[in-house]
């Protein structure tokens, strides 16, 4: 490795350790009553069944039982996951197996632009990382550990994966998925 890169790489690492610092100090300041009108991606999360429960207009949770295929996925400290580009088809259900290959936790979260934002800016507010276990398009994905979510994509288009542990997404730990019509 060239000093160069070096450099660069103790720079990303020292603006990811200053985020992450600045993020907890503003959520200790921070009210610690949870957002619970409006948890994630403006969707309306209730416990009354599955009427108005997690609706996502590119797909819904499913059972791994269910699962058409498995895509592994890298989480690095080198803020990427890799394949950093996937497809899958309308009506596929996949399940999404995560490893984290790094020493920093990260987060993965499936959605459109606005619900990684929503998602991002809640998590700068959160000081608990086991926060997502609510989020069904969402996990944390600790240190050494390869956790999974499945999901079935219902519309045709492009959403985002992303990591949303303070600094990650901005220093750019998301990729793309396209939805495709079915063949």
């Amino acid at each position: 490795m060239t000093p160069r890169l070096s450099r660069n790489r103790q720079s990303v690492f020292a603006l990811a350790a200053t985020l992450a610092a600045v993020s907890l100090l503003a959520a200790a300041c921070g009210s610690d009553e949870p957002d619970v009108a409006n948890p994630v991606g403006g969707q309306d999360v209730t416990d009354e069944g599955d009427a108005g429960h997690d609706e996502f207009s590119f797909g819904e949770p499913a059972d791994a039982a269910d699962a058409d295929r498995v895509i592994e996925i890298d989480a690095d400290d080198d803020f990427s996951f890799t394949p950093d580009t996937i497809e899958v088809e309308v009506g596929e259900t996949i399940t999404f197996r995560v490893t984290n290959v790094g020493n920093l936790p990260h987060d993965f979260t499936l959605g459109d632009s606005e619900t990684q934002d929503e998602h991002d800016a809640e998590m700068a507010e959160m000081d608990d990382m086991g926060m997502d276990a609510d989020d069904p398009n969402a996990m944390t994905v600790p240190t050494g550990e390869t956790p999974e979510l499945t999901w079935t994509f219902t519309e045709a288009g492009e959403i985002l994966m992303g990591c949303h542990v303070p600094g990650h997404y901005d220093a750019g730990m998301r990729g793309e998925i396209t939805i495709t019509a079915a063949s």
